[in-house]
C-alpha cells in the first residue's frame, strides 16, 4: 500500500512525527487490506493544525478498487487524532469487505412475508 501525505500548517518536527506515527499504523490497515493486491490501494493522509484552536485534524483515506473509504479526526495531540481516524478507518473498511462477502445481506421484509413468517408486534 502506498501512502502519500499532505501537511499544512505544520513545522518540519511536527511533519516528521506525524509520518513516523502513520507508518507505525500501516500495517494494521494492510493486514485487513490482503484480499486486494498490493498496488491496487493507496493510502492519504491529510494533517491540518489550527493555530487559534491549538488542534489538529487528521484524515486518512484509502482508495480500494471498489470504494474510497474517509476517516476524519480532530484533537489537541497528533497522535491522538491519528489513532481516532484509523479506528474509524479500520471499522469502515471492515463493513466494506464484508459488504463485498454479502456477509451483511439480509432477506427483506417483503421477502419474509412471501415466505409466510408472522412477525410479532411487542407493544
Amino acid at each position: 500500500m502506498e501512502i502519500t501525505f499532505f501537511h499544512k500548517n505544520l513545522t518540519k518536527a511536527e511533519e516528521a512525527s506525524f509520518a513516523k506515527y502513520v507508518e507505525t499504523k500501516r500495517k494494521m490497515i494492510s493486514n485487513l487490506l490482503k484480499t486486494f493486491p498490493e498496488n491496487a490501494t493507496i493510502m492519504r493522509a491529510n494533517i491540518e493544525k489550527f493555530d487559534k484552536h491549538d488542534a489538529y485534524q487528521v484524515e486518512l483515506s484509502v482508495i480500494l478498487p471498489t470504494k474510497q473509504v474517509v476517516a476524519k479526526e480532530a484533537s489537541h495531540l497528533i497522535t491522538k487524532a491519528v489513532d481516532l481516524s484509523k479506528d474509524r478507518l479500520m471499522a469502515q473498511i471492515k463493513k466494506q469487505i464484508s459488504l463485498m462477502r454479502r456477509e451483511r445481506k439480509h432477506k427483506s421484509i417483503r421477502d419474509r412475508k412471501e415466505a409466510g413468517v408472522k412477525e410479532e408486534v411487542l407493544f
